[in-house]
This record gives C-alpha cells, structure tokens and sequence, in this order.
C-alpha cells in the first residue's frame, strides 16, 4: 500500500468515528497500526505529515492523544 491509499484509509476510518460519534470522540494513534505497519516514529511522522497538511487534528482526550478531523 503506497502512502496515499494509506492516507485515504486513514481518512476513512477518522469519518467514520466522526460520522459515528458527531465529532465527540476521535480515534486513538494505535488504530492505524495495522494499516501503516510502521516502527513507532516513522507513524508518527506519517501522521504529523498529515497534521502539517489539515488533513487530520491531533487532541489531547481524557486518557490519550486523539487523531480526529479538523473542525
């Protein structure tokens, strides 16, 4: 999987909790795991690439960091 459908897939799951939760609730960094199959840092990066183009907003939730759209 190359970068884009896996930002597509990212994409995708993020609307759904959305879609699901009406925005409330977001999605925690380890959902995306088993699409990015990445070391720790390199998901990281990927996903802050991602924050640093408005694709996706990083949250601080009641236990942990959340991904969630941007509003």
């Amino acid at each position: 999987m190359d970068s884009v459908e896996m930002e597509n897939t990212i994409l995708e799951i993020v609307k759904k909790k959305h879609d699901d939760t009406g925005g409330n609730n977001g999605n925690f960094f380890g959902d995306f795991d088993h699409i990015l199959n990445m070391p720790i840092p390199e998901r990281n990066a990927f996903l802050q690439n991602m924050v640093n183009r408005k694709l996706i907003v990083i949250r601080e939730g009641g236990n942990a960091k959340m991904i969630m759209l941007p509003k």
